[in-house]
């Protein structure tokens, strides 16, 4: 459940990202596209956690 909220937060703040940056860019706004590249981000900060095994170990 806390992965797809991430997402969805993604979703938004990208699409938020998105706007303000094609206007400050003067450049066409796609809602289609902002969406693909924040959800693959926002994908990317779900399983980072895992592949870099958060979990130390130490050693006495």
């Amino acid at each position: 459940m806390k992965e797809i909220i991430v997402v969805i937060w993604a979703l938004v703040l990208g699409q938020l990202v998105g706007y303000i940056g094609s206007a400050v860019t003067s450049l066409a706004y796609s809602p289609v596209t902002v969406a693909i590249i924040s959800a693959i981000f926002g994908l990317i900060v779900c399983i980072l956690p895992h592949v870099l095994n958060t979990k130390a170990t130490t050693s006495k």
